[in-house]
């Protein structure tokens, strides 16, 4: 389909949709005021014009905006980049791509270890960065390290723990063997 053809279309959709859209009752008004007092329900049926008119204009919306697609993947396709390197302009003309006459900027002498580069390079040395071998040592070495220390700790407060819960039971044993022999004594007594 030609783009002039689709835009025929396209225009005729648009005036059709406001037209239908300005048709359909409000909150307040009805859609027959359009035709006389009491018409909608005549000229579109025995339920009103609500449910052609809504119809209608769904309909209108949705080939809206397919064609609006259409259009707009056609569009793209007519204005990209040729494979020559110019740039379509439509009616203005062509850009020539391939000439310029922005000047093309050297480094001065001295400036950069590269040829073509305006930043200075930074010579590094391969012993800068360690070996992932290195790191993967590193970090078993230091998790050993701290695992051995979280345990050491848990070790000794689970010593002291044991200590104080042994102490704690002997002390409950005594005041238990002086409440038994307390009533026993006031048993014989």
């Amino acid at each position: 389909m030609s783009v002039n053809l689709l835009l025929i279309v396209f225009v005729l959709i648009v005036v059709a949709m406001i037209a239908f859209i300005l048709v359909q009752k409000g909150a307040g008004a009805t859609a027959g005021s359009a035709f006389g007092s009491g018409a909608s329900s005549t000229v579109f049926g025995a339920k009103g014009s609500g449910n052609f008119l809504t119809k209608t204009t769904m309909i209108l919306a949705f080939l809206f905006f397919a064609i609006s697609l259409l259009m707009a993947v056609n569009a793209s396709k007519d204005f990209t980049t040729a494979e020559t390197g110019e740039v379509d302009l439509g009616v203005i003309g062509k850009l020539d791509t391939n000439t310029s006459d922005v000047p093309s900027l050297t480094p001065a002498a001295g400036d950069s270890t590269q040829q073509g580069s305006d930043v200075p390079a930074v010579e590094t040395q391969a012993t800068d960065v360690p070996s992932v071998e290195t790191v993967n040592d590193a970090v078993k070495e230091v998790t050993n390290e701290k695992a051995s220390e979280i345990k050491g700790a848990a070790l000794e407060k689970a010593k002291g723990l044991k200590d104080e819960a042994l102490e704690k039971a002997g002390e409950i044993k005594q005041e238990v063997i002086k409440k038994v022999e307390k009533a026993k004594d006031s048993i014989d007594g």
